[in-house]
């Protein structure tokens, strides 16, 4: 689903395509929010680690993450260990790096056992940043053992840093977003025994009770935690995608996320008191602990006589797209207008996708005279022969 939103003028339209050249949004205090305080596991998966390169990204994200105050565990292989302390440089811990035998006590539970986990508890009450190793070089080995700690740890999020980097559709689309139930189905479609044991490792520790996983590459994990845009594959629990009205204490991400549209130039501009009057019947639909994936609103007030609603500030984040998020936001917007008595909801666009988008979910063509004259007040006329309009009956 596109990124639309609705404008000022009129108080809402959903708009085409961005602005080229447009300033982005800066989304990165959004995600280290989120990380405050949090554990975070990384594990390169060999051949990954070789090449010094491949830790350029990594220690940009784990210096953001050392001032942030959230704890990082990394796991190499042996022959990566040295590069990676290189490349760390000050960011490296003092203490030599604890190396662990995989097959040390894999028989018997709990594993890892209590005594590697109480020594990267003392490393991490040392420094926010642990490095750890293998015995040996081994890509399913680390990754069985990184699942595994990962699950003991109860982790907020295991990242898998694999150069072949997140999955990939059919169509040779990347796959954003992965949701528990699906996992099992993606893994008959992968050829690669090794990415076969990745994802499955990704599936263990969603049921072992870790937040959520990541596969990506190692030169993307920077774009991937700190962009609303991703650069690999999220895995997350299927209950986990939810919708549900916004709080108070949403309020600002929800307006964070309207301002960063109009400042790519895919929604219209509208002032602070515009988004005001949008945030009280605002849905978000959230992705577990992650942030928000979607937002939209359901504005009634400017319609009351009519007993009708509009549906506006649509937005879904760029890395869901495609996941069915803006189609289940609509679909609960259309419950509480239900809930409401409303006798109708409208929706205006001038792209053929969203035209598209609303036909699919059952909402009828209709001309301007067929929804509120509140609409239409203050409104530049020239620009209504542009819309398409669509209303959904709700009596």
């Amino acid at each position: 689903m596109p990124v639309n939103d609705f404008g000022a003028i009129g108080l809402g339209d959903f708009v085409g395509k961005p602005r080229r050249g447009a300033p982005v949004f800066t989304e990165k205090t959004f995600y280290l929010e989120e990380f405050y305080g949090k554990s975070l596991l990384f594990a390169l998966i060999p051949p990954a680690g070789q090449r010094i390169s491949d830790f350029d990204s990594l220690v940009l994200t784990l210096r953001e993450l050392r001032r942030n105050q959230t704890r990082c565990v990394v796991i190499v292989s042996p022959s990566a260990l040295p590069k990676l302390m290189r490349r760390l440089g000050r960011l490296a811990p003092k203490e030599p790096p604890p190396v662990f035998n995989p097959s040390d006590g894999l028989r018997s539970r709990p594993y890892p056992p209590d005594s590697a986990v109480a020594e990267i508890w003392a490393r991490l009450r040392a420094g926010s940043i642990v490095v750890a190793s293998m015995s040996r070089d081994d890509a399913d080995d680390l990754t069985v053992f990184a699942r595994e700690l990962a699950s003991r740890l109860r982790v907020f999020k295991l990242l898998m840093l694999d150069r072949r980097g997140g999955l990939i559709d059919k169509a040779g689309q990347r796959l954003s977003f992965v949701e528990e139930r699906r996992i099992r189905l993606t893994m008959r479609n992968l050829r690669s025994r090794a990415r076969r044991a990745i994802v499955r490792a990704a599936h263990d520790a969603l049921e072992d009770g870790v937040g959520s996983v990541n596969l990506v590459a190692p030169g993307d994990v920077y774009e991937e935690l700190f962009s609303f845009i991703g650069a690999g594959t999220l895995f997350t629990e299927m209950q986990y995608g939810f919708v549900r009205p916004v709080s108070i204490d949403d309020f600002e991400e929800v307006e964070a996320l309207i301002v960063r549209g109009q400042t790519e130039g895919s929604l219209l501009p509208r002032t602070p008191d515009q988004i005001a009057k949008i945030l009280p019947s605002c849905f978000g639909y959230r992705i577990g602990d992650e942030h928000l994936a979607g937002i939209c609103s359901l504005l009634t007030e400017p319609y009351r006589r009519d007993r009708a609603g509009e549906i506006t500030a649509m937005y879904t984040l760029t890395r869901f797209q495609g996941e069915g998020v803006a189609a289940v936001l609509v679909r609960e917007i259309l419950k509480e207008a239900r809930a409401r008595r409303l006798k109708y909801v409208f929706a205006c666009t001038n792209e053929d996708r969203v035209a598209g988008f609303f036909s699919r979910l059952g909402f009828k063509r209709v001309n301007a005279r067929e929804v509120s004259a509140a609409k239409w007040r203050g409104y530049d006329s020239s620009r209504i022969k542009s819309l398409s309009i669509f209303r959904a009956e709700l009596d």
